[in-house]
């Protein structure tokens, strides 16, 4: 019976572990193939979503989610995790890398906004400041292929027949939102430049303005800065220049501006035409001017320019524009300007007009003013415009203003920059938005002026200007502390010019008269702006100005 027993068993076991085993294969067969389905289709979704979005929206997915990760880390890392660094140099090492990274990789509206950090180097730490300068360089390339499509769509498909009797294939330049090509007119037979916007900046610009004012948001609730008042203006700004129409009127409403002005000489200066027909909002033609650039001093000195008087030339355009007209060029950098010589003599040639700004008489008036009480030492009355502008530190803004070290002694030991900027921006609604981009340009004319040698009192040069101006107060001459007043800032002048002419002479006796290595006035006004800017707790990189 044992046997029996176990052979009935031995026979039956086996038999229940096959159907078992079977029952469940059977089981798993459909949620295998539901799972593996899944899989399919969720992958197939993604491969989809990256080709369209690579393909037909220029990486809009990809580029916002890589900037909102990376930004959103950094902004983790400095307000949440600072204390896992072992210093905060460490921090900055690693989120300015990130951040170049990032920047590099995004390309358009990423690089300008780099570029922009790069101008305001003094605000942020050296890590920044070392690496965002290398964003200037990184200004991409298109193919010709993907230019020729910009230009069919814009100018139709046959422009390179209709239009041009020629057009060079590659470019001469590139910037962050378009590059440039040189062709000739068939009908004008006249040589133009053709600016060409980068494909993907039509596609790009709003929804990384979004990015950008939706990121402004979060740092201003994490780091308590009042940042989103001014992203608007700054995305305003960004929008309009990236039209190439509005290129186009700023173009020809600062040429007739600078035709009109009986206080300059017209000869000295040249905005280069611009042929509206050919103009669209991708593409702008005007006119080609051969010259140097003045990103390049050695070919100027090779050339036989005089760099003073380019330098004159260069500050009482600027000084002009914002005194005297209130429509600044914003982008005043090097690359934007040329020199040459023009039946004889040498002239300044502006370019790039996409970025301006308009002042209103308000502002106009008052930034006169502050120039002239630089000069009169007059403390109250820079304290009633800080009180206009909203500024909450008056001797922040004295201090900026007149160079020299704070007079309160606990905001000389402040050792964190947001408490400054938030001292500085005390009440944004009265904040004049077109400060911010008139000291980018002044900070972009005195780097210039200090690259060449520091040939021309800058400070001098623009006081001039801003009293000169007819937008300043008037002086009633009938009392006598306006008398007083115009005596301070006669004295103010003469004695900045005696120290500019000193300095100057002695470059002239050990024969650096442009600069290479002997200082000039704008580098010992740099190098006292670097120590009062530390007491501030700020540090600069040493090939970093201010």
């Amino acid at each position: 019976m044992f046997m029996l027993t176990r052979s009935r068993y031995s026979y039956r076991f086996p038999c229940h572990t096959r159907c078992l085993h079977t029952g469940i294969r059977a089981t798993n067969r459909p949620f295998q193939k539901s799972v593996t389905r899944r899989i399919a289709i969720i992958s197939a979704t993604a491969i989809s979503i990256y080709a369209i979005d690579e393909l037909y929206y220029a990486s809009l997915l990809q580029r916002s989610a890589r900037a909102v990760y990376v930004l959103l880390w950094v902004a983790y890392q400095y307000s949440r995790n600072i204390d896992k660094y072992d210093s905060i140099n460490d921090l900055h090492e690693i989120a300015s890398e990130k951040l170049f990274a990032m920047i590099e990789k995004n390309k358009g509206l990423y690089i300008k906004q780099g570029q922009a950090v790069a101008n305001q180097a003094s605000v942020f730490p050296v890590a920044y400041q070392k690496r965002f300068s290398g964003l200037y360089d990184a200004a991409p390339q298109d193919l010709w292929s993907d230019v020729d499509r910009v230009l069919r769509k814009n100018l139709g498909s046959d422009y390179e027949t209709q239009i041009f009797e020629y057009i060079e294939h590659d470019p001469i330049a590139s910037a962050s939102i378009a590059q440039v090509h040189r062709a000739k007119l068939k009908e004008e037979q006249t040589l133009v430049a053709v600016k060409v916007q980068h494909p993907y900046i039509s596609k790009q610009v709003a929804v990384d303005l979004a990015v950008y004012r939706g990121i402004s948001w979060v740092y201003s609730r994490l780091f308590d800065l009042p940042l989103s008042f001014f992203t608007r203006y700054i995305s305003d700004q960004i929008i309009k220049e990236a039209d190439f129409r509005i290129e186009a009127a700023h173009s020809e409403r600062i040429a007739k501006l600078l035709r009109e002005d009986k206080a300059l000489d017209n000869s000295c200066f040249h905005i280069p035409a611009t042929y509206n027909m050919y103009t669209r909002k991708q593409v702008l033609v005007s006119e080609w001017i051969d010259g140097v650039s003045l990103a390049d001093k050695n070919k100027l000195v090779d050339a036989k320019f005089n760099l003073t008087t380019l330098m004159s030339q260069y500050l009482n355009l600027f000084g002009r524009q914002i005194f005297e007209y209130g429509f600044v060029h914003s982008d005043p950098h090097p690359g934007n300007l040329l020199a040459r010589f023009h039946k004889g003599k040498q002239q300044l040639v502006l370019l790039d007009h996409g970025l301006y700004v308009s002042l209103s008489p308000k502002f106009q008036s008052e930034y006169c003013e502050l120039w002239k009480y630089l000069f009169c030492f007059d403390q109250k009355s820079i304290e009633r415009i800080a009180e206009e502008w909203g500024v909450g530190s008056t001797d922040l803004l004295s201090t900026i203003v007149q160079l020299r070290p704070p007079k309160n002694a606990d905001l000389s030991k402040s050792r964190n920059s947001l408490d400054l900027i938030r001292s500085l921006l005390g009440d944004e609604a009265k904040f004049p938005l077109e400060l911010l981009f008139i000291s980018r340009t002044m900070r972009m004319m005195q780097n210039l002026n200090q690259s060449m040698g520091s040939p021309v009192n800058r400070v001098n040069l623009l006081t001039n200007s801003a009293i000169q101006s007819s937008h300043r107060t008037k002086l009633d001459l009938t009392h006598r502390a306006t008398w007083l007043q115009i005596l301070q800032i006669r004295f103010g002048l003469f004695f900045s010019d005696v120290v500019f002419w000193f300095l100057r002479l002695r470059q002239l006796i050990l024969g650096r008269f442009y600069g290479t290595t002997g200082k000039g006035l704008e580098d010992y006004i740099d190098a006292y702006m670097k120590e009062t800017a530390r007491s501030f707790g700020l540090e600069f990189a040493e090939e970093v100005p201010v």
